[in-house]
């Protein structure tokens, strides 16, 4: 880049000085041909090149030579350029400083003089080893030269870099200093001592600064070649060399020198003299560099000097201005600790030396109250009046929220003329401090309260330097003195120091809580931290110890007058953050006299805060305004803060409100109350006591005192303005919401703040050694008012004998009031709390314990104080209990169990000692209920124990069971826990509904968790303190709870029995057990204990609530499923004769006096014993069935079974038999019961049937169902063990039962069974189904019982109706007979099973099979007659189903019926139904049917069955057996089905079993011809399925049997009338019409007879044909094939004349005359 510059630079010069001037031109292109000649390269070496050539800066030299503008630019921008980049060559510096300096004299332009200052810093920079001498002069030279530049702008950059030249010079000082032993002294300077050698730089810098000085003080230089130089600029550049190398003055005795001769005696003789305001600033500006920086070289100038500026403070001694600077110096002075300890060592701490410090603090004490106008001094501090306060918020809110630092905050300009009183950073400071104007040339206006600002932040800044030294040697010097381990060190235990007193003065982070006890318990006693604050003062060996002496001899000189100017500007008028800062300092200096043990200023200050923290005005206030109200309310008033300090909890929330500290002359009396000053100084306070707590011994009672007056006026100011609830709890969570909200608004979060450093002071006291302890523990008890060695009753003391705070207010006796035993009280307790790990140590009358304990329990028990007193000390006592028992670890505590103890007998004297006390009748109801609230509060202080550390409880059960059942009243002796069941006789209630759910919370925890560690001898209270809680009925959910509790003892006694081996125990009674358990010395009394726990647990089954007997059965038989199997026989003898049959006495659920309601529930009841017993003998069965008395057991389970059948109850009924079914189906085969045991089962089942619902008192009736359903079920298991003895008698009687059942007039409500059986239903089929059918008769019985059952729903109308509701029935519900449409369904099925099943038995032929076909008859006669469809479905088929199943039936049963030569009459009426049965399938009344597709399909369906019938009956039908009546009436049934249209003659009928054919034939021939429109058949396939049935029926060949025959010679009738009604309804018909045609189908029926008669051959008929309609009725007398139209010659004949118009009829008519012509030629005769 640099070669770049200079190519373009020189090429320019050359260009410009072309004609103007050769030399340069040549010179230029010189220099331009050289930089071309070193060609492309880095940086770095071009630069470098470039420095070893003299030749190439020539045209530059010589273009600042020719005083042209353009060629100096040139030059001036290339010299720099090659100055920066380290490319001018070091031989050649003389010429081009001295070119520089004449292109500066020449004045071209303002550009080319800022580019030589630009270059002149890199210049001595870059070549400082070669810049030395007159070099530097000379650089220095041309830079004062450029600022005499009447250009502004070259003038502040000269001075600028004339400054920064001067710097360097020094920094070169410090770089040879660092070369030592490398560079040689060349030169000699004088010092305080004479002469001294010096090295180059170091001489460079001597004469440089001498001459500065010299020139600052308008003398004439001696190496520097100034004119003149401003004293100003002087004065700023010897302090720039001061503050930036003031370590070179330390070390370099020459440039001391200067400081002592020249320096020190300019700023004196200058503060001396009334120079104007700019000198001023900057002499003042040197001073306090000097005091700063050089006090260890000038402490004899320094002293001088100080005196000087503290002499100025004087408002004689110097002019407003003046004094701010003198303030202001002496804040930098104070707010550096070191310098102050520096100075105090100087002159203070010297034997014979000037107090220098102690004037200061005097003077700065004198300042403090010159003008207590202007501070706004009172009797309380205050917000100035000109504040600007927002409306929605206090002015300590805005305080606490707002951050700044004094000194740069301040108003605009002219601020000093405002007068409001008092001191602000808004109008006391200035923006910019004064001795930092260094650009103005009049002094600045000043606030009047400018100084007195100033001299608050120097009592600031010097207690806090103090603490910064000090405080920092004290983190993690803590002395422990029991242990060897140190307590790290709280951070900002100072309170409010950095952590908590940043400006925002937020006293901590840590929440206004006190920490639970467990979370502070974790060392055990032995090795408890014990800390007490290290006094630097014992640390001789830190390298510091003189510095801390000097601290200590700070405080000691400098503490009554500092306290004087705090408590003068703690009672001033200041604004928040200028308060908090006082108050900040004033804590920190106390904080460092309690750690240096200097008691004296300690306590003062301490006392101070104090006043400051409750002022005597508000304190008076509020005593005097306390209206007088009774002791009770007071009391109870007082208990509302019962948290005792000040507790944000009390405050609902920030509100709009004003603070009680906006006017300066304090709080008005009216509203006398603490402020958010007041409550800040008692934070401070406070933290002083975190802080210094093990070292303040006596002293602590100012704390304690300040802090319960705090308390009382917080709390007595938000009662007299009505805040507080009207309702006041007694539990601390509830009593303290009712604080005035305005006092939230005004002091809520340093109120917050003042409990959490309250808080955090108690819980320090925790690593307090125990004389430390003592002392704060003996201060509380003083408070409390009570002789802290009583151990019975208070005795108050009078309020002479009360102990004041040191100092206390004057004049005011603080009376009862104040000394309210709340406050000490709840302190107690916290102080309790937080050293727990002290107090369960093995000295209890040493640590603590035992005073404490003894207190509260006296408080407790004096029924002469107030109610919420005594509450209050027995709330604190169990909150110590509870922390006690949390803090004792088996690892970590010494003497567990007698700590345990200690803390258990404590909560028993509380709950049971008081409790004759409690009971007394005398006593008032106020004092009865708080009784019974401590009885309450100690039965939860026990949970509370249980609940942490009931696992580790190694002694007390007892007194805990004693505290436990503390809340019953027993009737009867102390024995009576032990008393049997039928016995009685004890009565237990609780003495207060409101004792039960604490009590029993610890009863649950105990069985839920601590089961394991209870002593045997335990488990039986146990078990009786179970038993009373079921007992009570003040709370049900306890009495139900408390059941489930007697499974988890249940679980643990088995568990300690052992996890195997079976329970083994003798006892038949109870009487036999309870005297085992008495005497506790039986092999197994987990046993017997376990028996017991069954025995109170049966006696909670007989408890007259529902809920809680329900439970302890369904409890009880839990407990027996899981553990029966550890039972033995013998053992289960003994359980079921003590417990189980004892649950089976019913005689409780028998009251004559019980409600609808009652007796239900008892039925549940009886509903729960009865399932979990026939669980019982499910399960157990094998087991019950090895005891002796097996049979007295099974007996009495049957005899109870049969009893409450006795009840008539439908759900009873209903489990009755569900448990006898599930017994019966575990018993296994039958040979596990004896026949004996099964009668018994059989008689209570087959005894019941519909008796068990007949006239039930029941209204709804939907219990009958499931009643019957259940009976039924029970038949099953029973069946299997009845089976191997079966007979028809039994099933007979079965059939009889389940009939009536199916047939009750009942249904399942919202059900309908026409597509599904109901449950009753399928049960009994399924029933049925199980029944063996290989037994005589019970084939017969099932198939008759199956066809009732197929036919009930056809027939349902004609059933009894349902019986009526009983009288007493209230029921609306009117009651549904099932449609048994399922039923049939689903009996049709089995039906056939049954009779496929024996079908090879001529038994069902006898008799039960036509039964069968009856049955299934009605069901396809009624098709269309019975429809039982739901809206949108289609019809139901039942009679489809019939058909079927008697098809199948049929199929098999008729070849067997053959081969088994059943009796003819038996066949014959099976024949009968088979001829129904056909009937019914070929001809229906289809004219009920609407639907066509329906009937397409039924008539599909029917042909085929017809079909299918046809060739399983034919070859049968033509038998002898068949009686002509059934084969007459399948003829005429088949007759009347192939008619396709109505005829007017009627149907043929049987008589006597022939049917009446000859008339039929005569009328048709007789009859009269029509032409109106035929009335169709809707079924006219069937009927030509019927047409080709007779005409095959009528085939007959000559090898056919004479069955055929004879079926053929039945037929020939039918046939002939069928055609022959055809051609007399042509013959007749057909004339009338003319030439209309034929109808269709009756055309198209004489053209398929005629047809299927033309190629109809038969033999069966010779001469008994039937005539035509001619008339004749003379029989045939001719053999021959076509009978059949030989009878029908006479009509064909003349049915051709009538059907000459229709050629293919009479075709037809034609060829049959021809069949008929040819078949008697073919026999040889005619007609």
């Amino acid at each position: 880049m640099t070669a770049q510059v200079l190519n373009v630079e020189l090429s320019n010069l050359i260009q410009e000085s072309k004609r103007k001037n050769q030399e340069l031109r040549q010179a230029a292109e010189k220099s331009l041909a050289e930089l071309k000649a070193l060609g492309t390269k880095p940086e770095a070496q071009i630069a470098a090149d470039l420095s070893q050539r003299g030749g190439i800066i020539a045209p530059f030299l010589i273009a600042c030579a020719t005083k042209n503008a353009k060629f100096i630019a040139i030059a001036v921008v290339c010299l720099q350029r090659m100055v920066v980049s380290k490319a001018l060559p070091r031989s050649r510096l003389k010429e081009v400083l001295d070119a520089l300096r004449e292109a500066a004299n020449l004045g071209t332009g303002v550009d080319i003089q800022l580019k030589i200052l630009q270059a002149l810093p890199p210049l001595l920079q870059n070549y400082a080893d070669d810049l030395q001498g007159k070099l530097v002069g000379d650089v220095l030279v041309l830079c004062s030269v450029l600022q005499g530049s009447k250009m502004g702008v070259v003038n502040n950059t000269a001075a600028a870099t004339l400054q920064q030249l001067v710097i360097s010079i020094f920094d070169k000082v410090v770089a040879e200093d660092d070369k030592t032993l490398e560079i040689p002294a060349t030169a000699e300077a004088p010092c305080g001592n004479g002469i001294i050698a010096v090295r180059p730089s170091a001489f460079d810098a001597y004469r440089v600064f001498l001459d500065i000085c010299l020139l600052t003080e308008g003398q004439k230089p001696q190496f520097l070649r100034f004119n003149a130089l401003p004293q100003t600029f002087g004065l700023e550049l010897i302090e720039s060399v001061l503050t930036n190398h003031s370590d070179i003055f330390l070390s370099h005795q020459e440039q001391a020198h200067i400081l002592r001769t020249r320096v020190v005696p300019l700023v004196i003789k200058s503060l001396g003299e009334k120079l104007n305001f700019p000198t001023t600033v900057r002499i003042t500006r040197v001073l306090y560099i000097l005091l700063r920086r050089h006090l260890s070289i000038l402490a004899a100038d320094c002293e001088t000097a100080i005196g000087l500026l503290t002499h100025m403070l004087d408002p004689e001694a110097a002019p407003q201005w003046k004094r701010a600077l003198c303030m202001e110096v002496f804040r930098g002075i104070c707010s550096e600790p070191a310098l102050i300890r520096k100075i105090f060592s100087e002159y203070d701490a010297k034997e014979g030396g000037k107090p220098i410090m102690r004037e200061l603090v005097a003077a700065l004490t004198r300042l403090a109250t010159e003008k207590p106008s202007v501070i706004g001094l009172g009797h309380n501090s205050a917000a100035p009046h000109g504040q600007a306060v927002p409306k929605d918020s206090s002015s300590e809110q805005a305080a606490l929220e707002a951050g700044g630092v004094a000194g740069i905050i301040g108003g605009a300009v002219g601020l000093g003329e405002v007068t409001v009183t008092g001191l602000s950073l808004q109008w006391s400071m200035i923006r910019v401090p004064c001795i930092d104007q260094l650009d103005k040339t009049d002094p600045p206006s000043t606030p009047e309260s400018y100084i007195y600002c100033l001299t608050l932040a120097c009592i600031n800044s010097f207690s806090e330097g103090l603490a910064k030294f000090i405080l920092p040697l004290t983190n993690g010097q803590g002395e422990s003195i029991k242990g060897s381990k140190r307590r790290v060190h709280r951070k900002g235990s100072g309170a409010l120091g950095k952590n908590q007193g940043n400006d925002d003065g937020n006293a901590s982070d840590s929440p206004a809580r006190t920490p639970s006890p467990s979370k502070r318990m974790g060392k055990r006693h032995s090795f408890r931290r014990v800390y007490v604050p290290m006094n630097p003062l014992s640390l001789e060996s830190h390298p510091l110890y003189q510095e801390i002496q000097i601290s200590a001899a700070i405080v000691e000189a400098c503490w009554p007058a500092l306290l004087a100017s705090c408590s003068t500007f703690l009672y001033a008028t200041l604004d928040s953050e200028l308060y908090h800062a006082l108050v900040r300092s004033f804590q920190k200096f106390a904080h460092v006299a309690g750690l240096l043990r200097l008691n004296t200023p300690r306590d003062a200050f301490l006392t101070t805060l104090g006043k400051a923290a409750v002022p005597s005005n508000i304190l008076s206030a509020n005593i005097n305004a306390q209206p007088a109200q009774s002791n009770t309310s007071e009391n109870q008033s007082m208990f509302s803060n019962a948290k005792g300090l000040l507790n944000v909890d009390n405050l609902v929330g920030a509100a709009t409100g004003t603070g009680g500290d906006r006017t300066s002359g304090g709080t008005s009396d009216s509203h006398a109350t603490l402020n958010s000053r007041n409550l800040l100084c008692l934070r401070a306070l406070l933290n002083l006591g975190i802080a210094l707590g093990p070292t303040l011994d006596s002293s602590w009672s100012i704390i304690l005192e300040t802090l319960q007056q705090a308390d009382y006026i917080i709390f007595a100011s938000s009662r007299r303005t009505g805040r507080q609830n009207s309702a006041v709890s007694n539990t601390r969570s509830e009593s303290q919401k009712g604080v005035d909200n305005s006092l939230m608004a005004n002091i809520g979060p340093e109120l917050a703040a003042v409990e959490a450093s309250a808080t955090k002071m108690f819980e320090t006291t925790k690593d307090f050694p125990d004389e430390a302890f003592v002392s704060i523990l003996s201060a509380l008890c003083k408070l409390l008012e009570m002789d802290p060695d009583s151990s019975k009753s208070p005795v108050p003391k009078s309020p002479s004998t009360y102990q004041k705070r040191s100092s206390s207010v004057s004049g005011v006796r603080i009376i009862s009031q104040i000394t309210e035993n709340v406050f000490a009280i709840a302190k107690l307790g916290e102080l309790a709390q937080i050293n727990m790990a002290r107090i369960i140590g093995p000295s209890p009358r040493t640590n603590g314990w035992t005073m404490l304990v003894a207190q509260l329990t006296a408080v407790e028990s004096c029924r002469d104080l107030g109610i919420s007193i005594r509450i209050k000390a027995a709330e604190v006592l169990n909150e110590i209990a509870i922390a006690a028992a949390k803090a004792i670890t088996t690892e970590n505590t010494e003497n567990v169990a007698e700590v345990q103890k200690r803390i258990l007998v404590a909560l028993r004297d509380e709950v049971v000692e008081f409790g004759d006390q409690r009971s007394d009748g005398k006593l008032d109801s106020s004092t009865r209920a708080a009784e019974l609230e401590i009885h309450r509060a100690g039965l939860d202080t026990l949970n509370a124990i249980l609940e942490h550390s009931g696992q580790s409880l190694i002694a007390g059960w007892e007194v805990v069971f004693d505290i436990i059942t503390s809340i019953f009243h027993t009737s009867g002796d102390v024995e009576g826990r032990l008393k049997t069941i039928t016995e009685g006789g004890v009565v237990i209630t609780a003495k207060s509904p409101r004792l039960i759910r604490p009590s029993f919370n610890s009863l649950q925890l105990i069985c839920s968790d601590f089961l394991s560690t209870l002593p045997t001898h335990c488990i039986l209270v146990l078990v009786d303190a179970l038993y009373s809680f079921c007992s009570q009925t003040d709370d049900l959910n306890i009495s139900l709870t408390t059941i489930t509790f007697f499974w988890n003892v249940s679980d643990f006694l088995q568990t300690r029995g052992g996890s195997s081996g079976a329970f083994t125990l003798d006892s038949t009674n109870e009487e036999e057990l309870m005297a085992l358990v008495r005497r506790g010395d039986v092999t197994d009394i987990n046993a017997a204990l376990w028996m017991v726990l069954l025995l109170r647990l049966t006696a909670v089954s007989k408890d007259r609530r529902s809920e809680v007997r329900n439970g302890s059965i369904q409890t009880l038989f839990r407990i027996f499923d899981t553990y029966g199997h550890r039972l033995g026989p013998q053992a289960w003898s003994s359980c079921l004769a003590i417990v189980v049959f004892k649950m089976m006495d019913t005689r409780e659920a028998e009251g004559a006096d019980q409600s609808a309601s009652e007796r239900k529930l008892w039925d549940d009841t009886i509903n729960l014993v009865l399932g979990g017993i026939g669980v019982l003998y499910s399960n157990y069965f094998d087991i019950f069935s090895q005891q002796t008395d097996f049979k007295n057991t099974w007996t009495v389970f049957i005899g109870y079974l049969e009893g409450l059948l006795a009840r008539r109850s439908f759900e009873v009924n209903t489990t009755v038999f569900k448990v006898l079914a599930n017994v019966l189906d575990k018993v296994g085969g039958p040979e596990k019961l004896s026949a004996e045991s099964k009668d018994e089962v059989w008689r209570m089942w087959s005894s019941q049937g519909v008796r068990l619902v007949d006239g039930l008192p029941e209204g709804a009736r939907s219990g009958i169902q499931d009643t019957l359903t259940a009976y039924v079920d029970a038949f099953k298991p029973l069946y299997k063990l009845l089976e191997p003895a079966i007979d028809a008698n039994i099933v007979e009687k079965t059939l009889s039962l389940l009939t009536e059942c199916v047939l009750y007039p009942d249904s399942p409500p919202y059900f309908q069974d026409t597509e599904i059986l109901t449950p009753l239903q399928a049960a009994i089929l399924g029933a049925m189904q199980i029944i063996r059918t290989d037994v005589p008769e019970v084939p017969t019985l099932m198939l008759k019982c199956l066809a009732g059952f197929s036919t009930v729903a056809y027939f349902v109308d004609k059933l009894p109706p349902p019986p009526p509701p009983p009288p007493a029935s209230k029921s609306t519900n009117r009651q549904v007979r099932p449609t048994y449409v399922a039923l049939a369904a689903f009996s049709m099925k089995q039906i056939e099973d049954v009779s496929l099943q024996h079908c090879a038995e001529p038994e069902i032929y006898r008799a039960a099979l036509e039964e069968v076909l009856r049955a299934l008859n009605v069901s396809i006669k009624l098709k269309y007659e019975f429809v039982q469809a739901k809206p949108g479905r289609k019809p139901l088929s039942l009679w489809r189903n019939a058909t079927n199943t008697t098809l199948s039936i049929l199929g098999k049963a008729l070849p067997a019926m053959d081969a088994l030569n059943v009796e003819p009459h038996y066949q014959a009426q099976i024949w009968k139904e088979i001829a129904a049965f056909a009937a019914y399938v070929v001809y229906v009344d289809s004219e009920k049917v609407e639907d066509g597709e329906v009937l397409r399909a039924d008539e599909e369906f029917d042909i085929d069955a017809f079909g299918k019938l046809r060739g399983l009956i034919i070859p049968s039908m033509g038998r002898g057996v068949v009686p002509e009546e059934a084969i007459a009436r399948y003829l005429v049934s088949v007759y009347r089905a192939s008619l396709l249209y109505k005829v007017d003659i009627a149907d043929p009928t049987l008589v006597g079993g022939s049917p009446n054919l000859q008339e039929l034939a005569e009328k048709s021939a007789s009859g009269r011809g029509k032409t109106s429109d035929l009335e169709l058949q809707k079924r006219r396939r069937m009927s030509y399925v019927c047409v080709d049935e007779l005409l095959d029926l009528f085939s007959v060949g000559k090898g056919d049997s004479e069955e055929r025959l004879r079926l053929a010679n039945l037929t020939a009738p039918y046939l002939n009338l069928r055609v022959t009604l055809i051609l007399n309804n042509f013959i007749s018909d057909q004339p009338l019409r003319g030439r209309m045609p034929q109808p269709i189908a009756q055309r198209k029926e004489m053209l398929y007879i005629l047809r299927r008669l033309v190629d109809l051959d038969s033999i069966s008929i010779s001469s008994n044909g039937i005539g035509g309609g001619g008339g004749s009725s003379k029989p045939a007398t001719l053999q021959t094939s076509k009978p059949h139209l030989l009878s029908l010659f006479s009509l064909l004949a003349r049915a051709v004349g009538v059907a000459q118009g229709d050629q293919e009829l009479l075709g037809w008519l034609a060829r049959a005359l021809g069949e008929l012509s040819r078949a008697l030629e073919g026999e040889g005769g005619g007609v």
